[in-house]
Parts: structure tokens; sequence; C-alpha cells
């Protein structure tokens, strides 16, 4: 049996209108795509291709103007979609005066882990993305690869079938 499609992309067509007798912006026009899972896939294209609003089409953060996005053959509009999905935007943001290892926590717990199990999977994470040794240090304090890689942590506390990272360059350039 065919398992579903981590992401599928069907026709997406996004158009953002800019004010009062301005013409809309076209962000994104007629993009198909299917991935599958297990594979890596990458978007190049210069700043204003259409790529940030492509991934939050798919994660279901803005409503295509035409077309469809699913995650494992769900709707991305439909809440339980993303349940299966960690995101890594491009910029962000932590609450500043938690420490890396209260803020993997808070994040592991929106995602339903509590107890032992989460507190492991803080110390694991932690650990992979270099910063077992900042765990109790105030994110105040975090350079911008130290915050970035906190984010990679929590786009992996749920432990996704479907990573999505905006702006992953970000991420090795700045660590």
């Amino acid at each position: 049996m065919d398992q579903p499609a981590a992401a599928e992309i069907v026709n997406l067509h996004k158009t953002f209108k800019t004010g009062l007798g301005k013409p809309v912006v076209h962000a994104v026009r007629g993009i198909d795509m299917n991935i599958r899972q297990g594979e890596v896939y990458g978007l190049i294209g210069p700043n204003g291709s259409g790529k940030s609003t492509l991934m939050k089409a798919l994660l279901g953060l803005v409503r295509p103007t035409e077309g469809s996005c699913s995650i494992f053959g769900r709707s991305s509009l439909a809440p339980d979609s993303k349940e299966e999905v960690g995101f890594l935007p491009e910029n962000p943001y932590f609450y500043k005066f938690l420490t890396g290892a209260e803020t993997v926590s808070f994040y592991g717990k929106l995602c339903g882990l509590s107890g032992k199990p989460l507190k492991e999977k803080v110390r694991e994470l932690l650990e992979l993305v270099g910063l077992a040794d900042a765990a109790d240090r105030r994110l105040g304090g975090y350079s911008k690869g130290m915050l970035q890689r906190i984010g990679m942590a929590q786009a992996l506390v749920q432990s996704p079938r479907l990573l999505v990272l905006d702006e992953p360059t970000g991420i090795l350039s700045t660590t």
C-alpha cells in the first residue's frame, strides 16, 4: 500500500493585496510539488521569489488563493495536520528570560511531552545541537547561532516526521 506524500502541493497560487487601487502581488503561481517520505527537498531562488510563502501555505499559516497543500494526506488547513511537523522559521522568537533547557522543555510540553521522557528529550536535543554546556544559561546571553540551534532543538522536540526549515543556511553560517 502506498503511503501518502510527506508534502503535496497542487496548483498553488497565493496573491496579496497591497492597498486600495494598487495591483495585487503574485507571490506564488501554479506550483505543483510532491515530496515523498524520506526525501530531502530544497527551494532555491532569489529574495521575493515566494519560497517562504510556499512554506507558510504548506504549513497552513497562510491560506492559498487557489490550489491546495497537504501533509501526510491531510489538508494543511486542518489543525491536526501539524502534529507530525517540526518548523524552524527564518527568524524564530524565543523568551529571552528562559534558559536553553527551559525553552526546549516549554516546546516539548506544548507537544504533549512531560516527566522523565521530556527531561531525557531536552538533554538529548541540547547535546545534538551542541548546547549541553549552555543548557542553564538564559537565552538573552546566547549568540545568534546559539539561538538558531535552540530553534532546531525546538523543531525536533516532538520527533517530527516532516521537518520544515526556512533559510536553513542561516543555521550553518551562524554557528
